[in-house]
């Protein structure tokens, strides 16, 4: 009788211990997912902002590029064809980024979250096949438009050589915005995933 008196001691104090490891655990999974929601929120930050920077420095240069062209006397046809370019790119981007920028990492359903994500991250890989033959056919349009209304020249050579210093540089960094996005994107859903399995 003893015996058992002192096995259900010890049995009731094996199921405290056990509750207050699950109370552990259960609190250290929830600090873990607060963690990885405010990472996630964190990255969905940084490529937002780089969205936002591609998007204003779009905008300044329709304005801006339109004034150049008209002065230099390009046609009409390449002026509206590239502040029409530019504009759609903004566009488009300005789409991507809203969707970014509304999905609910803390409280929000996580398989739309993927859903949506995976999207915005499937469209930046695919971009670029769409951008440079856009941007190669459009430089090669400028050129043109640069051969036949500007005087051959110092003005005309600088002008070209110009057009291929910012259209690298642009390239590049366009391609690491790109990247960055394609890569932050990859790493949220890797994130998403390992929430899921928690």
């Amino acid at each position: 009788m003893e015996d058992n008196k002192i096995f259900s001691q010890e049995l009731e104090e094996m199921r405290s211990q056990v509750a207050i490891l699950k109370q552990k655990l259960d609190k250290q999974t929830i600090i873990s997912d607060i963690h990885i929601r405010n990472s996630m929120i964190a990255k969905r930050s940084d490529m937002t902002r780089a969205i936002a920077a591609t998007i204003v420095i779009g905008l300044i240069s329709i304005p801006y590029s339109s004034y150049i062209f008209y002065k230099f006397g390009f046609s009409l046809y390449f002026i509206v064809a590239s502040g029409l370019m530019v504009a759609i790119c903004c566009g488009i981007t300005i789409k991507q980024r809203c969707i970014l920028k509304n999905l609910d990492f803390s409280q929000g359903n996580l398989l739309d979250v993927a859903e949506k994500l995976n999207k915005v991250r499937t469209h930046y890989h695919e971009w670029i096949k769409v951008a440079i033959p856009l941007i190669l056919g459009w430089v090669t349009w400028l050129f043109y438009e640069g051969a036949k209304h500007m005087e051959p020249g110092p003005m005309q050579k600088g002008f070209f050589t110009g057009t291929i210093v910012g259209v690298l540089i642009g390239g590049v960094i366009g391609l690491l915005i790109n990247r960055k996005i394609v890569k932050k994107s990859t790493e949220i859903l890797a994130q998403i995933s390992e929430l899921q399995s928690l």
